[in-house]
């Protein structure tokens, strides 16, 4: 694999096709996140429109709120390190002359396979100095390309937003046909089970957009947390792309 990197972005490609593109980069009090990320087809999955400032961009992890309020800081600086298939962004943020937390977004990118393309992503939350309570929405989530038919479905069987939003699964997951091209296409998030529960946000009608929201927990000092998802950007549907299997490949 072949990385393009500079001050904002950092792109990955295997054999000349794209594969995504990491943005890092201008105000570091926002999140990277990425997007363009691709479908093994070639088809862009992810959209990085800022509706209303409502839902973060593309595939972008959120911490929800630190100790009851968005976290208070002085100084923010980020650093991204790439090695071969794997990438970290990590950002610092200090307060008052300390080190408030250092939050690491570490992906690894799988080999592209025919149907999907399989990203790993671990989120580390390191308290320096105080106790950090993390709670609201935190967790990753993901803002869909324009589609058609657009639907949301989750491991128990659930589908649409009115059955999978705000309930608990193993995994969820956003599929539809591409506007353009009406090429099948989805994104498939799957929490790690040492995540504890995670509950699933949906939305397929206005425009797409799913987020896994992770359960509130408490960092303390000098200890770190771990958010572990799996996320499959894959060509088909959900009739015919099997979910379960990679869910169980990734657990297991």
């Amino acid at each position: 694999m072949l990385h393009e990197f500079n001050e904002k972005e950092l792109s990955i490609t295997e054999d000349g096709a794209p594969i995504l593109t990491c943005y890092h980069g201008g105000d570091v009090a926002h999140s990277p996140y990425l997007h363009p990320l691709y479908a093994p087809n070639g088809q862009v999955v992810t959209d990085d429109t800022r509706i209303g400032h409502q839902h973060p961009q593309g595939i972008c992890f959120t911490r929800g709120t630190v100790n009851g309020a968005q976290l208070d800081h002085d100084e923010i600086t980020r650093d991204t390190k790439a090695d071969s298939a794997r990438f970290s962004v990590v950002t610092t943020w200090k307060g008052s002359g300390e080190l408030l937390l250092m939050e690491t977004c570490a992906v690894r990118v799988h080999p592209r396979q025919t149907e999907v393309q399989v990203l790993d992503i671990e989120i580390l939350l390191h308290a320096p100095s105080s106790p950090l309570e993390f709670r609201d929405n935190i967790g990753l989530g993901y803002l869909a390309v324009e589609m058609e038919y657009r639907k949301a479905a989750d491991a128990d069987g659930r589908i649409g937003e009115s059955e999978v939003n705000g309930k608990a699964s193993a995994w969820g997951t956003l599929c539809g046909l591409t506007a353009a091209e009406q090429e099948a296409v989805g994104v498939a998030i799957l929490p790690h089970p040492s995540n504890d529960e995670t509950v699933f946000l949906a939305e397929d009608a206005s425009f797409g957009f799913l987020f896994a929201q992770a359960t509130p927990f408490t960092v303390n000092a000098g200890e770190t947390h771990t958010l572990k998802y799996r996320v499959l950007a894959y060509t088909g549907d959900l009739f015919t792309f099997d979910v379960w299997g990679y869910h169980q490949n990734y657990i297991g």
